[in-house]
Order: C-alpha cells, then sequence, then structure tokens
C-alpha cells in the first residue's frame, strides 16, 4: 500500500475526528460543562478540518469527483463513485438514525444548527471518504 494512501486515510481520519472535536467543544460549553471562554479552543479543530480537507478532499481531486456531472466521467468512475454514494447513503442513515434517537434519548433538546451543519458535511465527504478508504489509485 503506498504512503499516499496511507497519508490520504490519517487526513481522513484527522478530517473527522476534527469535526467531533468540534462538536465535542461545542455541546461541552452549550450544557455549561465549561465557560464561554472555552469556544476559543474551537480555533484548533477548526483549523485542522480546514487542513485535512485540502489535502484529503482537495488536492487529490475527490471532491471535484464526487461532485462532477456524470456526463464528465468515464465508466470506471462512474462505477467507483456509484458503489462509494450507495454505500454512503446506507452509512449517513444509520448515523443520522442514532444522532436523532441519541438525542431524543438524553433529552438534550432538538438537533441544532451546528449538529445539522456536521450532518451536512459529513453527507458531502463520505462518498469521496469510501473512496480513499476502499480505492488504491485516485
Amino acid at each position: 500500500m503506498g504512503s499516499s494512501v496511507i497519508s490520504r486515510r490519517w487526513g481522513l481520519f484527522i478530517n473527522y475526528l476534527s469535526i467531533i472535536m468540534i462538536l465535542v467543544i461545542f455541546y461541552m460549553i452549550k450544557f455549561n460543562y465549561y465557560s464561554k471562554i472555552y469556544l476559543v479552543l474551537e480555533a484548533v479543530p477548526v483549523i485542522m478540518l480546514l487542513l485535512s480537507f485540502s489535502r484529503v478532499f482537495g488536492k487529490s481531486g475527490l471532491w471535484k469527483l464526487t461532485h462532477s456531472n456524470k456526463k464528465e466521467l468515464d465508466e470506471r468512475e462512474l462505477l467507483v463513485l456509484y458503489k462509494a454514494t450507495s454505500l454512503s447513503y446506507g452509512i449517513f442513515i444509520v448515523v443520522t438514525l442514532v444522532i436523532i434517537y441519541t438525542f431524543a434519548l438524553v433529552q438534550k433538546g432538538p438537533i441544532d444548527v451546528m449538529l445539522a451543519a456536521a450532518l451536512l458535511y459529513f453527507a458531502h465527504t463520505l462518498p469521496a471518504a469510501i473512496i480513499v478508504c476502499r480505492v488504491k489509485q485516485v
């Protein structure tokens, strides 16, 4: 396995970890576990998110691949994209349902804009993330 594949996978791990860190810090402050001054800490995972997004999705061309017109793709790219999108749809539904039921069980209120934005980001990046994990040559 090439070092670029391992590098992209680590970048992907850092990317999703930074989203989780952003949400954890946000909710720890929202539910008054920490004071609002700790919002400054959000800068660290935001920077990690931007850098890893640029590396994993931008420079590799995966963002363009997963958001391109199907007329611009060849048969192999269409097949890879179809498989990744199909799998990502199922994963996204399961993750979203778990989050919705968890919020309902702990009675912390409805899903707010921060979690909705994270889920939107997750939905848009998940097909490319699956390609990173399953395809050796992008």
